[in-house]
């Protein structure tokens, strides 16, 4: 059972998603999240235009994987829902260091440092990681930004992304750093 923090995360989280506003999440959904987010960069070649959108609809064919109950190529909020809680109780039951899930977790959140990293550095930019939330229909933040940058560097390391995803998903913590990766959550 997801906490009220876990399951307002988890709305965020698909309101985000649904970039058509059409309650599902399916593949169009992704396509038009590469589009803005090649508008986000300036991303004119067509070629890059074409390997960005290939990291993005890799990431729906991961997500519809594993939260497509009914194999319809599309996600309703009630499969994201049982895909949340599915993922709370996997973690729950398993060995943190052994989990599958986890792991599964760990590998998104590199996708996720590779999808905001346009510089290919070991970090990313807090310019960068204000592009990627504009990609996503959300405000620039500094101030989530410096919540990610838990060392205070000025940048952010894939292994402060894969903290934050962790803490994302999984924290019902409201002190989570990682609760503010998709910018700040509604009130």
């Amino acid at each position: 059972m997801l906490g009220d923090l876990q399951e307002l995360k988890a709305s965020h989280y698909f309101d985000l998603i649904d970039e058509d506003d059409n309650g599902l999440v399916d593949a169009r959904d992704f396509e038009l999240r590469a589009d803005r987010m090649a508008e986000a960069r300036n991303v004119h070649d067509p070629e890059a235009r074409a390997e960005l959108r290939d990291r993005v609809m890799t990431w729906w064919e991961h997500l519809c994987a594993l939260a497509d109950i009914d194999d319809d190529d599309r996600v309703t909020r009630e499969e994201w829902e049982t895909y949340w809680e599915a993922l709370q109780a996997s973690v729950n039951q398993a060995e943190a260091e052994n989990s599958r899930t986890l792991q599964s977790l760990e590998r998104a959140a590199r996708g996720t440092f590779q999808a905001m990293n346009t510089t290919d550095t070991p970090h990313v930019t807090e310019e960068e990681y204000a592009e990627w939330l504009q990609a996503w229909g959300m405000p620039e933040s500094k101030a989530a930004f410096d919540q990610l940058d838990r060392d205070g560097t000025g940048v952010l390391t894939e292994q402060d992304l894969v903290q934050a995803v962790k803490e994302f998903y999984l924290s019902n913590d409201p002190q989570a750093p990682g609760n503010v990766l998709y910018g700040e959550l509604p009130r």
